[in-house]
């Protein structure tokens, strides 16, 4: 039996505390990885048990937002913008026969024609500039 008990969500490792927290199941499409640790970078109990307590409630609020983004709306097929049309880029002016393509699709299509035999750095660099100019939502041509 150890002789004190770490504060919540820590471990040490050589004397110094690290915060650990696994990622709920429901988020895990929005990591990289299945947990999160990282060094709290001190040796005493009590400041990494601060510490380590500030990073939960961080964690735990920005959970609570990316839960209610993820939360399907009810009758949101019946609005006039829903999200999947806000990342969608369209090539000419949108008219009812005119195709648009989303630009997800068009960054897979682009990396199965022009990624063949690149780094996956290129892949990641590729995917990461365009989830960011998603991100800002609909641009207007």
């Amino acid at each position: 039996m150890p002789l004190y008990k770490n504060p919540t969500h820590t471990f040490v490792k050589q004397g110094v505390h690290y915060f650990s927290r696994r990622v709920p199941s429901e988020l895990i499409h929005h990591y990289t990885s299945k947990q999160i640790c990282h060094s709290l970078r001190t040796r005493s109990s009590k400041v990494a048990a601060a510490r380590a307590f500030s990073a939960a409630s961080k964690l735990d609020e920005y959970w609570y937002h990316l839960r209610c983004q993820d939360t399907q709306l009810p009758g949101r097929h019946l609005l006039r913008l829903n999200a999947s049309q806000s990342s969608t880029f369209v090539a000419r002016p949108n008219t009812s026969h005119e195709a648009s393509v989303v630009l997800s699709e068009a960054v897979s299509i682009y990396l199965r024609l022009k990624g063949q035999g690149k780094a996956i750095t290129f892949h990641r660099a590729a995917q990461r500039s365009c989830g960011y100019v998603i991100d800002t939502g609909p641009v207007a041509l």
